[in-house]
């Protein structure tokens, strides 16, 4: 007897076996498919193993009994191809689908094993071979013929159906176990079938079903490619789920690199003892995607706070929380969901956002507000309002911030919150930016704005155009049309533009500065205020935030805070406008601070550019 290369091969699938269950899975429906091969093939190569030693000791062990093993082996090898057979047709068809086809085959291998257990089996002993032979085995070999050929012309016809990796692992594995049966076939001496098995096992496993492939190495987090082919499943189910999405610091250097994996490991040991809970590296952000809900978000609080001490978690981006998942159609649109969100809802919350209906619902109305922009736009239902700003140092109103506006079909507008997120996700800021600057261009040239003692009027420059390479070539031609001088013109940027396209935005505003234009810095002290940004950008006004305004009245570090930007930006010659100011109080405390510039309700609220120039006579 010789059962060696039997027990070589039981051995490697063994120890897949162990492999396999001691790693976290995605719980995939290609995983269930192949861990039930990987038990099929085990006992398949049992079975082989103890109908050698049946027949080794046929003298001691009751004949049927030994008949009855070696039938069940033969049997076997039927249910391995069967397995094989459903395991390349995973990619073809839905779960459901899927399951039903492997039904169907499933009772034709049920039938095909009635057949062989019926006819009848001999078996050889000799000292040079074991083997079986007679119809039962002319049968399981004719059956064998039938599902390998099957299989061989599934990878053909469906090919493009079939991913690439699966097809070769699997066409690999026919090939060893072709190779092997035909071996066996010429030598019955030399039983290699089931370790050829095995190596196919192995091979599939390397390729397709590695645990490990789904991770990444340095941190355990599950990778992008195994999000998406999670998400896949959870949408494919409809099985309800929640998502939480947290947006880390980035890295700029090797240690914060270290820093951004510590914080990612910290995740993967948070969610281990949960084995509902699936940690994802998106980026360099975290994603946790669970079917309970009120775990992922008990989990969720539990793990911003220990990133929010380990000094990782971006709190200018929140993280966002998605309780219901399967109300949206794909993983991506789940994302582009939560874009949505970072940009309309998120920025109100402090460490997390729990998305509601609302958010939902103002992100479903997005296809209706993107046409009404490009209809807007198309029969220049595009406005521009008007804020006026007070100067103090000169005692009357010097120059206003040009706001965009639509106005609808029915002569209402529509709510700048409503379609400006949207428009600069979806690149049409682009459009309505050059159409604000034209008609601010326009106004300029055609009315007594300048007369009545304007110096300049501001208009804003939005990220998406701030990373525009010919951003300065497109502002000029369009003052050029109109024959303005460009000091007229104060273009506004953010320090998130000043951030996010910093070397483009530069060589713009030498180009533009050259040609007259001036900035303003807008929204200093929002987000991620930084000094340097003022000292990197030639700006010569800087616009407080509306917050830090407010806070200015009720936090006596905020009033030491504004009292010291203003000390440094007088010192650079720099002036400076305060926000938001909304009553006669704030406005004279604004003036105590030698603050140069009011804008807010107290003096207007933004205005039509027909009523402007009444409000400037008045």
């Amino acid at each position: 007897m010789n059962i060696q290369i039997q027990s070589y091969g039981l051995f490697i699938l063994v120890l897949l076996f162990i492999f396999y269950k001691s790693s976290k899975t995605l719980h995939l429906y290609s995983e269930k498919v192949f861990r039930r091969t990987l038990y099929i093939s085990i006992i398949s190569l049992s079975l082989d193993i103890l109908s050698l030693v049946g027949i080794e000791y046929m003298e001691i062990l009751p004949l049927p009994l030994v008949i009855t093993i070696c039938k069940l082996y033969i049997m076997s090898l039927l249910w391995v191809a069967v397995s094989a057979l459903c395991y390349v047709m995973t990619d073809l068809y839905p779960e459901k689908k899927h399951v039903t086809v492997t039904r169907i085959l499933g009772l034709l291998g049920l039938i095909q094993s009635i057949i062989v257990a019926l006819l009848p089996i001999a078996i050889n002993r000799t000292p040079n071979a074991y083997y079986t032979y007679d119809l039962a085995v002319l049968f399981v070999y004719i059956f064998a013929i039938i599902h390998i050929m099957s299989i061989i012309a599934v990878i053909i016809i469906c090919r493009k159906k079939i991913s690439k990796r699966r097809r070769f692992a699997v066409g690999f594995w026919l090939t060893l176990w072709i190779a092997a049966a035909t071996v066996q076939y010429i030598n019955n001496s030399l039983l290699v079938v089931g370790f050829a098995s095995a190596i196919g096992m192995l091979i599939i496993f390397i390729i397709m079903e590695n645990p490990e492939s789904f991770r990444d190495r340095r941190t355990g987090c599950f990778n992008s490619y195994a999000l998406t082919e999670f998400s896949h499943r959870l949408f494919e189910r409809k099985t309800e789920f929640g998502l939480l999405e947290i947006r880390l610091k980035g890295s700029e250097s090797r240690e914060n690199d270290d820093s951004t994996e510590n914080a990612l490991k910290k995740a993967v040991s948070l969610a281990s003892v949960h084995k509902d809970l699936f940690v994802f590296r998106n980026l360099n952000n975290i994603v946790v995607v669970s079917e309970n809900v009120v775990l992922l978000k008990s989990f969720g609080y539990e793990l911003i706070d220990i990133l929010d001490n380990l000094g990782k978690l971006n709190k200018n981006q929140p993280a966002c929380f998605v309780e219901h998942g399967e109300d949206f159609n794909q993983m991506t649109e789940v994302f582009q969901f939560l874009s949505f969100v970072h940009k309309t809802f998120a920025k109100k919350a402090d460490k997390m956002y729990i998305t509601d209906d609302k958010a939902i619902s103002k992100y479903r109305e997005r296809p209706l507000i993107e046409q009404e922009i490009n209809n807007a736009l198309s029969e220049d239902r595009v406005e521009v309002f008007l804020q006026p700003i007070y100067s103090n140092n000169e005692q009357k109103f010097t120059s206003a911030e040009a706001l965009v506006r639509i106005r609808k079909k029915d002569g209402s507008l529509l709510p700048p919150n409503a379609f400006i997120p949207l428009a600069e996700a979806n690149g049409q800021i682009i459009r309505l930016g050059e159409r604000v600057f034209e008609k601010v261009c326009e106004f300029l040239k055609n009315s007594d704005a300048v007369n009545l003692g304007i110096h300049y009027v501001e208009v804003n420059l939005s990220v998406v155009q701030c990373e525009m390479t010919d951003l300065a070539d497109r502002l000029i031609a369009i003052i050029e049309k109109y024959g303005i001088d460009a000091h007229l013109i104060n273009l506004e940027i953010t320090e998130t533009a000043s951030v996010t396209s910093r070397a483009v935005l530069l060589k713009n505003m030498e180009k533009l500065i050259e040609y007259g234009f001036t900035f303003s810095l807008d929204d200093f002290g929002k987000g991620q205020s930084n000094l340097m940004y003022v000292v990197e950008m030639p700006v010569s006004i800087i616009k407080l935030d509306y917050d830090m305004t407010k806070a200015f009245f009720s936090s006596p570090k905020a009033k030491q805070v504004v009292r010291a930007v203003v000390s440094m930006a007088h010192s650079m010659d720099l002036k400076l406008v305060g926000e938001g100011i909304e009553n006669a109080a704030e406005n004279a405390a604004m003036r105590s601070e030698n603050i140069d510039y009011i804008q807010g309700y107290y003096y207007s609220k933004p205005i039509p550019m027909n009523e402007f120039i009444q409000f400037i006579r008045k």
